[in-house]
C-alpha cells in the first residue's frame, strides 16, 4: 500500500513533536526509548533477512548430495511387476530418472515425461508407482489439468496475488512443493489445460523454479519428477512406433506429431522424453487382472494363491468395453464377479484361497 508524501511528512512531524514533548517532561526516558527503538529495528531487520533467505535459498531444503547418491535403477523390476505391458517405457523412465539423480542440482528437475496413450492404459498408475519407489513416504501430487481451462487458472496453479481471494492458501502446485520439495507431480490430461497454464511450465521445466504469486517465495523443483499424461496424437505416434524402435528417433518425430496436435514446440522441447503407452495385449490384460484380483482380496485379509485361467478368460470376455475404458473397466468387473465369493470366504474364516470358475453359474468360486 502506497502513502502520499504529505501524509508521511505529517507522521514524521508528529513523531518528532511527541518525542520533544516527552523529553521536556521526562528526559530520562529518552535513552530507554532509543534503546527499545534500536532493538525493534534489529529484530525487524532479522525477520526481513530470514524471510529473504527463505525466498531466495529455498533450494537449501533439498539435500542434493543425498539425491546424487540415490540408486533408483534397482526399482525397475518392482515397477514392472506392478505395471504390466510397459516394460520398455518403464526402462526409459527409470533410466532417465537415474541420470537426473546423478546430476541433481538447483536449476533443473530430475525428469519430465509426456505420456500419450488411450485412456486406461496405466499412464497415471506408472507415475504413482514411480512415486512410491522414489519417495515412499510422500504421496504424488496429482493435478487434474481439465480443471485449468481458463487463463485465470494460472492463479490457481501458482497462487493468486496478495489481496485476491484464496491467496493465503497459495498455489495448488507451488504450495505443496514449498512444504515438501521431494515430489512426483502428475499432470493428468495435460492437453486440456489452457495455454497460459501450460506456459507456466516453461520456467519450471527449464530452470527448475518459479515464484509463487501469493507469497513471493521462490519454489524450487530440483527434487521433482513430472509426468504429463494425455490422450492426444495416439494414432500418429502408433505409426512412428511401428516405423522405428530407436527411441531417439521416436522422440524427435513424436515432438513434431504432438506439435501438430496443438502442443507448442518450446514446451515439447522441455520434456525429457515422450513415451507412448498404448493398449495392452490380451495376455497383459490377464496379468493385470491377476494383480487386481490379488489386490482386491488382500484388502479383506485374504491371499489368493491361484487363479484359474478360466476366471481370467471370462473376465476379459465379459469386459466388452475394455477398448474404450481400459483397465479401469476391468477393475470394476473384477470387483463385481469376485465380491460374492469374498463374502463366503470371510464367513468360513479363510485366509488363503484358490479361485475357480463355476461353469454352471458362471460365478467365481473360492476353494480353501
Amino acid at each position: 500500500m502506497k502513502m502520499h508524501p504529505l501524509f508521511m511528512l505529517m507522521v514524521v512531524l508528529g513523531i518528532v513533536t511527541g518525542m520533544y514533548t516527552v523529553y521536556n517532561i521526562l528526559p530520562v526516558s529518552m535513552p530507554i526509548i532509543f534503546v527499545c527503538s534500536l532493538a525493534g529495528f534489529f529484530i525487524r531487520l532479522n525477520q526481513v533477512l530470514q524471510e529473504k533467505k527463505k525466498q531466495t535459498d529455498a533450494s537449501a531444503a533439498i539435500d542434493f548430495p543425498l539425491l546424487r547418491a540415490k540408486k533408483f535403477a534397482p526399482y525397475a523390476a518392482w515397477i514392472k511387476e506392478n505395471v504390466r505391458g510397459h516394460d520398455e517405457v518403464t526402462d526409459h523412465v527409470v533410466g532417465h530418472i537415474q541420470q537426473g539423480l546423478a546430476v541433481a542440482a538447483p536449476g533443473q528437475v530430475l525428469g519430465a515425461f509426456l505420456l500419450p496413450g488411450p485412456t486406461g492404459t496405466g499412464k497415471s498408475f506408472l507415475s504413482e508407482m514411480v512415486a512410491k519407489a522414489l519417495y515412499k513416504d510422500t504421496e504424488p501430487l496429482l493435478l487434474s489439468m481439465s480443471q485449468y481451462k481458463s487463463a485465470q487458472d494460472v492463479f490457481t496453479l501458482i497462487g493468486p496475488p496478495p489481496g485476491y481471494q484464496g491467496y493465503e492458501v497459495g498455489g495448488s502446485l507451488t504450495r505443496p512443493v514449498l512444504e515438501n520439495p521431494y515430489r512426483v507431480v502428475i499432470l493428468d490430461e495435460f492437453e486440456k489445460a489452457h495455454l497460459d497454464v501450460q506456459h507456466c511450465f516453461y520456467d519450471i521445466l527449464d530452470n527448475g523454479q518459479c515464484y509463487e504469486k501469493s507469497s513471493g517465495k521462490k519454489v524450487h523443483f530440483g527434487a521433482c519428477v513430472f509426468f504429463a499424461t494425455c490422450n492426444s496424437g495416439v494414432d500418429a505416434l502408433r505409426a512412428i512406433w511401428r516405423e522405428t524402435s530407436d527411441q531417439a528417433l521416436r522422440s524427435g518425430r513424436a515432438r513434431e506429431a504432438m506439435a501438430r496436435e496443438g502442443f507448442e514446440r518450446p514446451l515439447l522441447a522441455r520434456f525429457t522424453d515422450i513415451l507412448l503407452m498404448d493398449q495392452l495385449k490380451p495376455v497383459e490384460i490377464a496379468e493385470v487382472a491377476c494383480l487386481q484380483i490379488a489386490k482386491h482380496w488382500r484388502q479383506y485379509g485374504i491371499e489368493v494363491e491361484y487363479t484359474s485361467p478360466e476366471v481370467l478368460v471370462d473376465a476379459i470376455r465379459r469386459n466388452v468395453e475394455f477398448q474404450d475404458y481400459g483397465v479401469r473397466q476391468l477393475a470394476g468387473l473384477i470387483r463385481d464377479i469376485t465380491t460374492p465369493s469374498i463374502e463366503e470366504a470371510r464367513r468360513i474364516g479363510a485366509t488363503r484361497v484358490r479361485l475357480e470358475l463355476d461353469k454352471k453359474t458362471g460365478m467365481v468360486r473360492a476353494c480353501v
